[in-house]
């Protein structure tokens, strides 16, 4: 059930990293965004999920700005923006 909790957008990242490194997985909603394309697929809930390493910023445009996960649910890689997260276990993300 989502709260009224909060969470800074970084801490909730630190968190998703800690997790990860620690073989746990988390929950977080966020919005899609496909600049490339300019389209949206809307809001997307990952149940379970991990990070995985990021792109090296001369492999991937704005690669600092996105965020590389594993969704175990549907067992492929995927990114999204940072500052697209809306949720993180629960609470909602904010950006102090």
């Amino acid at each position: 059930m989502i709260t009224e909790e909060t969470i800074d957008l970084y801490e909730a990242i630190r968190q998703m990293r800690k997790y990860s490194q620690q073989g746990k997985a988390f929950s977080f909603i966020h919005s899609t965004l496909n600049r490339d394309t300019d389209t949206c697929e809307g809001i997307r809930y990952v149940k379970r999920a991990h990070l995985r390493p990021s792109a090296k910023g001369d492999d991937l445009v704005n690669a600092d700005y996105k965020l590389f996960y594993f969704d175990e649910v549907i067992e492929k890689p995927r990114v999204c923006w940072q500052m697209l997260i809306m949720f993180f276990e629960d609470k909602r993300v904010i950006l102090n």
